[in-house]
Parts: C-alpha cells; sequence; structure tokens
C-alpha cells in the first residue's frame, strides 16, 4: 500500500443492510477513498461521504474485541462494538439526538475488511438489525 505521512491510502467499499420488523430489508452501498492510520498500536479507517449534499466523516476502529464506528458532521453517530455484549451508543441528526443500546453479534476483522452484525434498541425497543461489511484496499490514487 501506498503511505502518506499519517497512514495508507485505500479504497473503501461499504455495503450495509438494515432489517426491521414486518419490513422488507434495506440494503445501501457506499465507495469512498480512505485511511488506514495506526495510533497508539490501535488501527483506524478514516473516509467521508456525503449525504444529501452534506459531509459526514466516519472513523472506524478495527479492533476483532472492542471496535467502534464514529460518525461527525451532518450525522453525529457512536456505536461500540463488543462481541456478545450490550453497549451503550448515540445517534443524531440535526436537533434530533438518542440514546442506543448497541449489541454486537458477529465482529471480524482482517487485513482488507471489516464486519460486524448487531441489533440497536432505544427505550426498550428493538430498532433494526444490521450486517455490515467495509472493504479496504490499497488505494489507487
Amino acid at each position: 500500500m501506498e503511505s502518506t505521512k499519517d497512514g495508507k491510502q485505500v479504497d473503501v467499499l461499504l455495503r450495509s443492510t438494515i432489517r426491521h420488523e414486518g419490513q422488507e430489508a434495506e440494503s445501501h452501498e457506499l465507495e469512498s477513498a480512505g485511511e488506514i492510520t495506526v495510533k497508539a498500536g490501535k488501527t483506524f479507517l478514516r473516509f467521508e461521504e456525503n449525504q444529501n449534499g452534506q459531509q459526514v466523516r466516519t472513523i472506524v476502529k478495527l479492533d476483532a474485541a472492542d471496535a467502534f464506528i464514529m460518525r461527525s458532521g451532518a450525522v453525529q453517530m457512536r456505536l461500540p462494538f463488543t462481541p456478545d455484549e450490550l453497549r451503550p451508543g448515540t445517534y443524531g441528526n440535526g436537533p434530533a439526538s438518542f440514546n442506543l443500546l448497541v449489541k454486537t453479534g458477529k465482529l471480524e476483522v482482517t487485513d482488507e475488511r471489516f464486519t460486524v452484525h448487531y441489533e440497536l434498541h432505544a427505550e426498550g425497543a428493538l430498532l433494526g438489525k444490521h450486517e455490515l461489511t467495509i472493504h479496504y484496499t490499497e488505494g489507487q490514487s
């Protein structure tokens, strides 16, 4: 991989599927340029996306035992992932903000892929079941 001063440039392909009770599954796909960095022995993936004309910055801590996704900008979100645990998270969009509970099922990290299956709960209710895979490969730029 090509190195920069702070990290390695990567191409990011994100695929997510969300299942809500009684509804058809929603699938989303995103391609972006990103960067892998290592700080204090921990590996992070950073990338940006454009959501309805507004920027959202995403940081993913790539750790199979204790990962998280943190988004900032048009969306504010922090989702922690620890296998077989229920952890507190947050989600905000504009003036609305919610406390969440994140129940992680599957969590896998390889040199080129981050996969997590999790449930989001709020106020005692299941909001949805999520499957997220992020592929990150050597950047072409």
